[in-house]
């Protein structure tokens, strides 16, 4: 059943959302202005709504006449200090009041902002820290892929593979490949088109990439050593695996070149390797139909 809100909530849900965001933009820059204007403001009120009953007076009695002390006794009432040199008679009283609390919400508003920019200082160490261990991550995954691999050629090499392990390299190793390349794809596309995420910086990209292009090194030559072995791997899950990681890759270089978080020499060539190790990968695959 579909909740409705009711019409005031909706509109207090509204106004704080704006006000959140207004106070998000507002910077101190703006609330010193605004801090200013509002002394002045009440300054020039104290002086020019003088009366003989609604003024501000010296300790003495004397009523005073002066623009500067009533600049003076507002700043005072508005940060709270008050002296006592000078007092409000009247319903200067009621305006200083009003003023003591626009003060106190101006001095609010300071702290919120104060203890925002420390939130935002804290998240962001988070996020950066976050960030790195994600890419690290997806490189240990690489890393681990292809010491498995250079283990199953071993096996290969040495003649101890197992039937069984030969007939679920997809299960082992291949759809581990499919899913690393899956949040590769994921991350770089995010932060190569949301501006509110963080770039990675050109020497990890060149790290990834050229990962990448390692791991379809470490499959080419598995795949070679398997058929000079007489051992057959070709299952139409493998393939399908297979053609899909490769699919991943090509959407990840391309984010890449989207992004242009490479120079394009340096692209062009990890593309170029990347591209022959493709182009031989599938020769490999389609050497069962011949």
């Amino acid at each position: 059943m579909k909740k409705y809100i009711p019409v005031g909530d909706w509109v207090k849900e509204v106004r704080s959302k704006r006000i959140t965001q207004w106070i998000d933009k507002i910077s101190f820059v703006h609330i010193l202005m605004l801090w200013i204007m509002i002394i002045l403001s009440f300054g020039l009120l104290y002086h020019f709504a003088i009366d003989n009953s609604n003024h501000l007076a010296y300790q003495d009695g004397n009523i005073t006449r002066s623009p500067t002390d009533s600049i003076y006794f507002s700043f005072v009432t508005a940060t709270t200090t008050g002296f006592g040199d000078i007092l409000p008679i009247g319903l200067f009283k009621v305006i200083a009041i009003v003023e003591v609390i626009v003060g106190m919400l101006l001095l609010a508003l300071v702290t919120s902002k104060l203890v925002s920019i420390k939130q935002d200082v804290i998240l962001n160490e988070i996020y950066e820290l976050s960030f790195n261990e994600k890419i690290n991550n997806l490189r240990s995954s690489l890393i681990l892929f292809k010491q498995n691999i250079d283990h199953v050629a071993m096996k290969v090499e040495d003649g101890t593979i197992k039937k069984r392990e030969l007939n679920q390299l997809h299960i082992l190793y291949f759809s581990s490949f499919e899913h690393i390349l899956h949040e590769i794809d994921y991350f770089i596309g995010k932060t190569g088109t949301n501006h509110f995420v963080k770039r990675i910086d050109p020497v990890r990209i060149e790290l990834i990439l050229g990962s990448i292009i390692t791991a379809f090194e470490k499959l080419d030559e598995l795949f070679g050593l398997l058929d000079s072995k007489g051992l057959e791997w070709r299952r139409d899950i493998t393939i399908n695996l297979l053609n899909s990681c490769i699919d991943l890759a090509d959407s990840i270089f391309g984010n890449v070149s989207k992004s242009q978080q490479l120079s394009v020499q340096k692209f062009n060539e990890l593309n170029s390797r990347k591209s022959f190790e493709i182009i031989r990968l599938e020769e490999i695959m389609l050497k069962k139909s011949e």
